[in-house]
């Protein structure tokens, strides 16, 4: 077999699915996918049922590996790193020996298809107007005293003070919301970047002229604080506050949801509850109840965060847990006609998917699902 490591075969197949694989790399992919056995991967170009054999056979040892049930050594645990992403994004791509072209096998899970979210927000200025960010241009949007609000290049928002203070002029606040199905990005004022889940919304004011700056979220955002030593940053949700000077950190407070998740992935951030206040260390998390009892947990800080990095990230989590994150990002309805399955998944799926790959995915735990419009029905 090729010496190449499940991360150079991943990396490579990655490179494939992309479209942006050179000819040296293509030829070493092949060469590595050749050395598998013959017996294993052939299969009739005519016939339905080999294919979906040989999605199977793909199929088995890496879904072994993802739920725990056993390891998977030998060639088909290398199969499984690099097939991984290719089964993820919907399709396995299968390399003919002595061919130049590769065959993609698509298996819709539905009929009915939802599109991922994307890049989508409202800003609500001071005096009440709202601007649909998705629509505009780049440049200017709004003046607000001696801050402009510009959308950049890149589509991302950012604050930016013409005079390098507030000039006198009476802070403003605004409101940015994205909606189930959208994200978004700002640079604050103070240059401290958030990014935004689906269905949250920041509440921030266009300068920081306080003893701390202080803002109000709903719903999931990641945080790259700003560093300032004089003026700490605070996020304040529900009845619990973060305080920082300067770290990165994830903070997870849909109203949904029974607990409110502050994960701290760099720095020193104390999180405080009515009756009860605790440092965290990086790869913590701090969970909060509604009743204000509060746990603190190492937790892989990666995993937290893959949404801003475009991956859903299962860890045994519930069909119930994958779901909500599923609704909000394909805004969608989730309906379990016959209750909530049960049973636990373990895995990553790529958040630019549509809803029949995802659900596809999401099958191999045993859950079936039926799409309807913008409503999933979850069965077991």
């Amino acid at each position: 077999m090729s010496d190449l490591t499940p991360e150079q075969v991943a990396l490579l197949a990655d490179k494939l699915l992309k479209g942006t694989i050179s000819p040296e790399e293509r030829a070493l992919f092949e060469k590595w996918y050749n050395t598998l056995p013959e017996e294993a991967i052939e299969w009739n170009d005519e016939t339905v049922h080999s294919r979906e054999e040989l999605r199977s056979q793909m199929l088995s040892p890496m879904l072994q590996y993802i739920k725990g049930e056993k390891t998977v050594v030998g060639k088909w645990y290398w199969a499984a790193a690099s097939l991984l992403v290719l089964i993820i994004a919907g399709s396995i791509y299968y390399a003919k020996e002595k061919k130049e072209r590769l065959q993609a096998v698509n298996q819709p899970a539905v009929h009915n298809n939802i599109l991922p979210g994307s890049n989508k927000a409202t800003l609500t200025l001071a005096n009440g107007s709202v601007i649909v960010l998705e629509d505009e241009h780049s440049g200017t949007l709004a003046k607000q005293g001696s801050v402009q609000v510009i959308k950049l290049n890149n589509g991302q928002l950012a604050y930016k003070d013409g005079q390098g203070k507030d000039g006198g002029q009476p802070v403003s606040f605004n409101t940015l919301s994205t909606p189930r199905g959208g994200q978004y990005q700002v640079t604050l004022p103070d240059g401290t970047m958030v990014w935004m889940n689906a269905a949250s919304s920041l509440v921030f004011p266009t300068a920081f002229t306080g003893k701390d700056r202080t803002v109000k979220l709903k719903g999931e955002a990641y945080f790259e604080v700003a560093a300032n030593e004089h003026q700490p940053f605070i996020v304040s949700v529900n009845n619990m506050e973060v305080r920082v000077l300067g770290t990165h950190f994830n903070v997870m407070a849909y109203e949904e949801e029974q607990v409110v998740k502050t994960t701290l992935l760099q720095g020193m951030v104390k999180v405080a509850s009515s009756n009860k206040e605790v440092l965290l260390k990086p790869g913590q998390q701090a969970k909060m109840k509604h009743s204000g009892e509060m746990n603190v947990l190492p937790v892989n800080v990666e995993e937290v965060i893959a949404w801003k990095n475009g991956i859903f990230s299962f860890n045994d989590a519930t069909i119930e847990e994958v779901m909500q994150q599923i609704a909000r990002w394909y805004d969608a309805e989730v309906v379990y006609p016959d209750g909530v399955p049960k049973g636990l998944f373990r895995g990553e799926i790529d958040r630019t998917a549509d809803i029949s790959t995802v659900l596809k995915i999401l099958e191999v735990s045993g859950v079936k699902f039926t799409v309807e419009g913008h409503k999933i029905l979850v069965r077991a």
